[in-house]
């Protein structure tokens, strides 16, 4: 047995390791984040006389995912989705505006949301994909500023929106 096991050992194969190679790894990870979620409801406009009226309700967050250096220079794709479930009659639109430190604007997506005739909830789907320059301008943010702006119509305002964002972003590390 042991003759046969000296044989083995002596006679297996083993191919050369180029430990240079670990140079060519790129390490893609690709993560999906919760940005802005909230809801409004009729309660939430009162005291807002019905007449032709813009009313805007606003959110604000922090943008975690960007707060460090080596995430911002690895970035390589960043899409925005966003959903709003919504029962008000009144024209409404979304405007999420990306923040740097100093509260200046780098960036803004704006989208219609679908009213509702009949209150019934319509859906709005909303997907941006950004582009590298995008990338560049969103890098330098650090709140996220959303803004659901109501154009009321004369009619009493009556309903629920559901706004639901998320953020998934994949980064690319090479060079470890």
């Amino acid at each position: 047995m042991a003759l046969i096991t000296s044989f083995f050992i002596c006679t297996s194969c083993v191919s050369d390791v180029d430990f240079d190679q670990a140079q060519d790894v790129v390490i893609s990870p690709t993560v999906d984040a919760s940005l802005i979620f909230f809801t409004l409801d009729t309660s939430d406009f009162e005291t807002v006389d019905t007449q032709e009226v813009i009313i805007t309700a606003r959110d604000t967050t922090r943008l975690e995912f960007l707060d460090d250096d080596f995430i911002r220079e690895n970035l390589k794709e960043v899409t925005l989705d966003f959903q709003v479930d919504n029962t008000f009659g009144q024209s409404l639109v979304n405007r999420a505006s990306f923040l740097n430190g100093g509260g200046q604007e780098q960036f803004v997506v704006f989208f219609e949301i679908t009213s509702s005739t009949d209150g019934s909830v319509q859906r709005t789907e909303f997907t941006q994909v950004l582009s590298e320059e995008d990338i560049q301008a969103i890098s330098n943010s650090r709140i996220l500023a959303n803004e659901v702006i109501l154009t009321t119509n004369g009619a009493p305002i009556n309903g629920e929106l559901s706004l639901q964002s998320k953020v998934l972003y994949s980064l690319e590390f090479s060079d470890l």
